[in-house]
């Protein structure tokens, strides 16, 4: 007997199931995979957005902080040395006169930053008898400064907002940060800086300035990595300085159970490396932090569903993505079949480079459809998130004008010296130079001159020691390390060496900007000799004060 024979099925249906079987099952595992991947990529690029935002926000309010305090500093320097002596000061002609020099070169720093609201330089009543200061502030059009009428100290009592800033930064001792507060004279939010000033260890005076802390709370309110993110500032105790909903100087802890353990985290650590979650009336968050210049805490807040918005968002874009392509293989041949697969195997592979860190990675889009439109979208997205950390650690790692390393460069090889001293490994040495005169060059030629003065000076002292690590640590301040190199073993002519060119250079024809002239200091390390438990600020010191030791000698005051 012959087999029955089934029901009749067209080859075409036959190969139709067949495409749209094959369709079916390769469309689902290449798109779990890329899926998956792309996902992982998202919640990378996520908390990357999120430390980039918070580092880049800290760093632009600790510039403007930063700029303030060289300001401060750098007067209160030229302040202590215009005075002779300080007795000096009780003759009332001097004294004007000195206020009137001092008045002409704070208006002169100050106009070269427009961030400064207000700046001021008081004597100490002790010195000088009535009024025997000056206050300036930027008038409404923030274009020129005005002078504020001058406070008799002797009118008013320690504790009064007046003058208290004053007696703070006198029995401090030291420079400090002043929390922001309203100024009723200025009618406006401040957040001050000052710095006491001495002559010979004798107090004179108090020398400050005011940033405009309502610009500070407009550019904290701008701050939008997702929807509803919310940036702040806390101080060191945990109190809300700045808050776009919660009250100024509430404690961040007692908001709820949840934030008192964020809070104790953020006065001790000084910054999240990866976003903490929270729950805040049944919404989850995720909160990162950076500590500023000033010790206060850059809090920024964004609302987890906001942040998964964007995957959400794409998980559907995948998913619909996956349909029409599922719908096309099923409507050609196996050539487009083929044609369409090989784009995302490709793609898939870039996303995962991609959460891998693999950011030199390149892809070009070989169709114009969704799949071309995701591709073009992911690498460009790469692309900047590459160019953006490139730019980042070029700004946070090298000094622009001179090409050294930076400060926080230099801050990772104090660290490692340190190690090194404390398990007494091997010898090495510091040397820390200053450039000499460079205010007085700055004032005579102008700041163009004065930054080709610091390239050659700086130029002089990399070109001796080019085998060793060199950092610009302050203005006119660089340092360099000096391991198991020549450098190290030819230190001392070296440095000889860089004072024959000094010498040789140092002639009045010779164009200001071409001249070297600095001051240094060495200090050595010898895990045999140097004595136990030194630490690197205390080897720090030896060579600073053998720089001005040099300094004072080349000046003839030795």
């Amino acid at each position: 007997m012959n087999k029955p024979r089934g029901p009749y099925i067209s080859i075409q249906t036959k190969f139709a199931v067949l495409i749209l079987a094959c369709t079916l099952f390769t469309t689902t595992i290449i798109g779990s995979v890329g899926l998956n991947a792309s996902v992982k990529l998202v919640d990378s690029s996520s908390v990357k957005i999120l430390n980039l935002t918070a580092s880049d926000s800290a760093n632009y309010l600790n510039n403007k902080m930063h700029n303030m305090e060289q300001f401060v500093q750098r007067n209160s320097r030229y302040a202590a040395a215009r005075i002779d002596q300080w007795q000096s000061l009780k003759k009332p002609l001097y004294r004007r006169k000195y206020l009137s020099d001092m008045e002409v070169a704070l208006a002169y720093m100050t106009s070269y930053d427009d961030s400064i609201f207000s700046y001021y330089f008081q004597l100490d009543p002790d010195i000088s008898s009535g009024v025997s200061g000056f206050s300036y502030f930027r008038t409404a059009n923030e274009d020129d400064f005005i002078k504020y009428h001058t406070v008799d100290f002797t009118n008013y009592d320690e504790e009064s907002p007046e003058v208290s800033w004053f007696y703070q930064a006198k029995y401090a001792g030291t420079d400090l940060w002043i929390r922001p507060h309203y100024d009723e004279n200025y009618d406006n939010f401040m957040i001050s800086y000052v710095k006491p000033v001495y002559k010979d260890g004798v107090f004179i005076g108090v020398m400050g300035m005011d940033l405009n802390f309502t610009s500070i709370i407009d550019y904290l309110d701008s701050i939008e990595p997702y929807t509803g993110s919310v940036a702040g500032l806390v101080d060191t105790k945990g109190h809300v300085v700045h808050h776009r909903y919660l009250k100024t100087g509430m404690n961040l802890g007692s908001v709820s159970p949840e934030t008192t353990r964020i809070t104790q985290r953020i006065r001790t650590e000084n910054k999240s490396e990866e976003p903490v979650d929270f729950q805040y009336t049944g919404t989850s968050y995720k909160v990162i932090w950076r500590t500023l210049e000033n010790n206060m805490k850059l809090v920024i807040t964004a609302p987890s569903d906001s942040i998964n918005a964007e995957k959400s968002a794409f998980i559907t874009r995948m998913i619909s993505a996956s349909i029409m392509i599922t719908l096309a293989f099923f409507l050609l041949t196996m050539v487009m079949v083929q044609h369409i697969i090989n784009p995302i195997k490709k793609l898939r592979a870039f996303a995962s480079g991609i959460s891998e860190g693999k950011l030199d990675l390149q892809m070009t889009p070989e169709s114009n459809d969704e799949i071309g439109d995701l591709t073009a979208s992911v690498s460009k997205n790469a692309k900047e998130l590459k160019q953006y950390i490139e730019q980042v650690k070029v700004l946070a790692y090298r000094d622009a004008l001179t090409g050294a390393k930076s400060k926080i460069a230099y801050q990772e090889y104090v660290n490692n010296a340190s190690i090194m001293m404390k398990s007494r490994t091997k010898p090495f040495s510091i040397i820390v130079f200053d450039i000499n005169n460079l205010k007085k060059v700055n004032d005579l030629y102008g700041h163009t001159l004065g930054d080709r003065y610091i390239i050659n000076c700086c130029y002089c002292f990399r070109k001796n020691f080019i085998h060793s690590p060199f950092f610009r640590i302050g203005g006119d301040e660089f340092v360099v390390f000096l391991y198991d190199t020549n450098d190290y073993d030819e230190r001392y002519a070296i440095l000889e060496n860089i004072e024959q060119e000094m010498f040789a250079k140092d002639d009045p024809d010779n164009p200001i900007e071409n001249r070297i002239s600095a001051a240094y200091g060495i200090a050595d390390f010898d895990p045999e000799t140097s004595p136990m438990n030194m630490t690197f600020d205390e080897l720090f010191d030896i060579a600073d004060e053998r720089m001005y030791e040099k300094k004072r000698a080349m000046k003839g005051e030795l």
